[in-house]
């Protein structure tokens, strides 16, 4: 039985979970696996269900389901097992999460969740709202490209079931626009999106309470290669006005959702008279590894927080941090003890990595964050371990 949109709320709000119950987290990935990290230390126990036997996460959990997301039997056991859900990926079935939903408190809920998982909805959710967005098409089939506006480039990108640059393709020029129809892969609708010319990739985390406490980190500086997250400068290199405009929009765009939980606003500054919403993650976010390191309450601890109904605080910066991702191969490369050693010798490196068997290129193996006090000092640092990994 799926209950009322309203009954819903009203179960998720005024539901607190105590220490020593047992925390249900969808998806084993490495966010699951800090999620769980943060818990324990906290008194909590996990439950981790994910398909794969070995997903990171389950190297902390107390309890491990390992079947398909669509087993009635798991669900019903899952269910008696966990006080409390929240999840750590934007692909889980909404369907599966409706289902819990019913039954247990759980943070964030659908709701946020398939906002999250259709670009088509997320981006009608923000126009409608009155949040700044790029300019951008919905397109039914393939062949509709011819119909994208002449002025390039574009990212066309599928509706769903997209993440990490997979399932996007960018048309530069009128001749790959044309003949994009025979590249294009998957289901449609697609959505295409016109390129934004901006200064800076930025994202926010916010934390949201079931009590409405809405609270924001300061504005991660982010950079992409090949549609994958390489690097992460935290606090962003802005002004003050900027980084006040930045976490404002964020929050907003939570509040308007209304869901308790961890999310993550991907931001573009355009120039600083302009920031442009791209997408919401109902879920702590790789740009926000950082937060560990950084702060007082990082975001794994309010994840725990906003599930449990617990205080959530604006916590103190500690430092300044720049992150590099660890990606395929390159995890191959850390494994060796002269470069992990040649890594940490400045000391102000700290290497997390994920516990994932499967290599793959550009798939996220680990991080490592370089902590002080000047940006580009830390920068210079983590460009020159870039270096280091890419020897092999």
């Amino acid at each position: 039985m799926t209950l009322p949109q309203k009954a819903i709320e009203k179960v998720n709000k005024n539901i607190k979970t105590p220490p020593s119950s047992t925390l249900g987290m969808l998806g084993g990935g490495q966010l699951g696996g800090f999620f769980a990290e943060a818990a324990l230390r906290m008194g909590y126990k996990v439950a981790v269900w994910d398909p794969s036997e070995t997903a990171p996460a389950k190297r902390f959990a107390t309890h491990k389901f390992n079947t398909p997301f669509n087993d009635a039997n798991t669900l019903n056991e899952f269910v008696s097992t966990v006080d409390a859900v929240s999840l750590e990926w934007e692909n889980i079935p909404v369907e599966l999460v409706e289902s819990i939903q019913s039954h247990k408190p759980t943070r964030p809920s659908s709701k946020s969740l398939g906002l999250a998982q259709n670009r088509i909805k997320e981006k009608q959710f923000l126009r409608d709202n009155g949040f700044p967005v790029s300019e951008y098409q919905v397109i039914s089939r393939p062949s509709d490209l011819v119909k994208v506006a002449q002025e390039l480039p574009w990212i066309v990108k599928t509706a769903t079931m997209g993440y990490d640059g997979h399932g996007q393709w960018r048309i530069n020029t009128e001749q790959e626009r044309d003949h994009m129809s025979s590249q294009i892969t998957g289901e449609g609708p697609w959505v295409a999106e016109r390129v934004v010319p901006f200064e800076m990739e930025l994202s926010v985390v916010v934390v949201q309470g079931a009590d409405g406490t809405c609270i924001t980190y300061p504005a991660t500086e982010n950079k992409h290669e090949n549609g994958i997250l390489r690097m992460s400068m935290c606090p962003a290199r802005i002004d003050p006005s900027t980084e006040l405009a930045a976490q404002n929009l964020a929050k907003e765009v939570i509040k308007s959702i209304g869901d308790p939980g961890v999310f993550c606003v991907e931001l573009f500054l355009v120039n600083p008279d302009q920031i442009l919403v791209n997408e919401i993650a109902p879920r702590p976010h790789n740009s926000g590894h950082h937060t560990i390191d950084s702060f007082s309450i990082s975001q794994y601890e309010h994840q725990v927080r906003a599930l449990c109904g617990l205080s959530i605080s604006q916590p103190l910066r500690i430092g300044s941090t720049v992150l590099l991702n660890v990606l395929g191969d390159e995890a191959t490369t850390l494994s060796r003890v002269e470069t992990t050693d040649l890594i940490l010798k400045t000391g102000r490196a700290r290497i997390y990595m994920y516990g994932k068997e499967s290599v793959r290129p550009g798939r996220k193996m680990g991080h490592i964050i370089f902590s002080g006090d000047d940006i580009e000092v830390l920068e210079k640092e983590a460009s020159e371990a870039l270096v280091v990994l890419s020897d092999r």
